[in-house]
């Protein structure tokens, strides 16, 4: 993500609202759920908190995780001036906390001029809450912080990660499987219509990788890369949406409408020539890219992803050039990738 808290547009009351979180809040910003899972619902962050052991949930593991995210918090409003610093410019110091360290040394490694540490930050507070957890027990931990969510897993243990077709879909169209035999520790969304800036047009760049830090970095690139030029899509520049953001000068994308299939497939492929690039690097294990309506992922995840949706249409790019049978597009250069009707997603275990 480039600014997590766009929905709330205020990091410089995030101290204020920590201290008289008893005033501004009317419940327990740590809250156990029916089915064992613990919310931390406090400032800008809206964390669920999984811990199983063997299938019996550890609440206890999970309350203190809860409150180590709302001490991560604290850590993030203190080094504010840091995180808003692109991190090109910035260097790993020891006197960071852990979080801000991780955050700088993730979106480093994406190699992009203009992201700073914030576009992992949901992300690596996953990382930072999870790794904590499994430290002390549990064969199977989930943090969704924001529908960036990291996973630790023992033997034995399955996850299962559902993306959502669409932001206002009730249910996932696809499912991800994962165990703890696959090195995937992370998985996260960015795009259009979430809680974040984006320069692109993607309503989903879904991003696997090793944890969520880089899960989270990789994710708003790609959708980032999702950019193309059409009078329908609606851009202005970050400064006007939201004053103190870490981007000022950057155009970001605030609508947009209907796109002809060639626009579509010009911003799929964008996007997804970007994941493999990223995925080449061995930064990430894959991508799955979505707009409007049409999806493409990375072939190093083509056994990973299942549609959960009967309404699935699966399409090959093939190369510029080659011909296409009836009923299906040519491509723009990408092959191996399925195209089914999708959008931004939210994980979530199914």
């Amino acid at each position: 993500m480039i600014i997590w808290i766009l929905e709330f547009g205020y990091w410089e009351l995030v101290d204020m609202r920590m201290q008289l979180a008893e005033k501004i809040y009317s419940h327990d910003p740590i809250q156990v759920l029916a089915n064992g899972a613990v919310l931390v619902d406090y400032g800008p962050m809206r964390m669920f908190i999984t811990v199983t052991e063997k299938g019996k949930p550890i609440i206890s593991l999970a309350k203190e995780g809860a409150h180590l995210a709302i001490q991560i918090l604290e850590d993030l409003a203190n080094f504010l001036p840091v995180i808003k610093i692109k991190s090109q410019e910035l260097k790993i110091e020891e006197a960071f906390p852990d979080v801000v360290r991780r955050m700088i040394e993730a979106t480093k490694k994406m190699g992009e001029p203009d992201l700073t540490p914030l576009a992992a930050v949901a992300g690596t507070t996953s990382d930072r809450v999870a790794d904590f957890i499994f430290g002390k027990g549990g064969t199977k931990i989930i943090i969704d912080n924001g529908g960036d969510i990291a996973i630790r897993l023992r033997e034995g243990e399955v996850a299962g990660v559902g993306v959502k077709t669409d932001i206002h879909s009730e249910f996932p169209t696809y499912r991800v499987s994962i165990d703890c035999t696959m090195n995937i520790g992370g998985v996260a969304t960015s795009g259009l219509g979430g809680r974040s800036f984006t320069k692109g047009i993607a309503s989903a760049a879904t991003v696997l990788a090793e944890n969520a830090s880089l899960a989270d970095a990789a994710a708003t690139v790609v959708g980032n890369f999702t950019n193309v030029e059409d009078p329908n899509i609606i851009r202005t520049l970050a400064e006007k949406v939201y004053p103190d953001t870490d981007i000022a000068g950057e155009w970001v994308t605030i609508e947009v409408g209907k796109l002809s299939s060639e626009k579509i497939e010009e911003a799929l492929t964008n996007g997804l020539t970007k994941a493999n690039s990223i995925c080449q690097k061995g930064l990430i294990k894959g991508a799955l890219v979505a707009v409007q309506g049409k999806v493409v992922w990375t072939e190093s995840i083509n056994s990973l992803i299942h549609s959960l949706s009967p309404r699935g249409l699966r399409l090959r790019l093939r190369p510029r050039g080659a011909s296409a049978p009836e009923g299906r597009a040519s491509g723009s250069g990408r092959r191996g990738v399925a195209c089914l009707p999708v959008g931004r997603g939210e994980g979530q275990e199914v």
